[in-house]
């Protein structure tokens, strides 16, 4: 199986995951020592190790995805496999009572060895800290200090 079937079957597995909070599914995708970071955002970080970084994820679900009525997440653009390399775009749009729906912009990228990702990386374009603090300041204020989760 290619970097490109398997980060779609991870990526399928993550939403059942999602829906149902077993995060055991979702070890065997990441290799032992893999590293995880989020750039070009205030909210920017970098976890080593697969538990870490599915407790990282976890985190950051539960501080602002499932606080609110509805997420969908689209492709945006055909994803890239150059090698043990896969990289795609995508939107998160997220749905709240009585507010206009909040699209998330970013891309993901993966580099595999063997089977596993040793290296994922979610990076934002400029622009989408502050897109974020103002509908979250607008619509969902109640999220408070889980805006950094955005």
């Amino acid at each position: 199986m290619g970097s490109l079937e398997r980060f779609f079957e991870y990526a399928l597995d993550f939403e059942k995951t999602y829906d149902d909070d077993d995060w055991s599914r979702l070890e065997r995708y990441f290799a032992p020592d893999a590293v995880y970071e989020v750039r070009n955002t205030g909210f920017g970080c970098r976890i080593e190790g697969a538990r870490a970084i599915l407790r990282g994820i976890k985190h950051s679900l539960d501080g602002f995805d499932r606080r609110l009525t509805k997420r969908t997440v689209d492709l945006v653009g055909a994803p890239v496999e150059k090698g043990d390399t896969v990289s795609l775009g995508w939107t998160a749009t997220y749905k709240t009572p009585g507010a206009p729906p909040f699209v998330l912009r970013g891309r993901s990228t993966a580099r595999y060895r063997g089977d596993a990702i040793v290296e994922l990386v979610d990076e934002y374009p400029d622009g989408m800290d502050a897109e974020g603090a103002a509908w979250i300041e607008t619509y969902a204020p109640d999220l408070g200090l889980n805006a950094a989760y955005l």
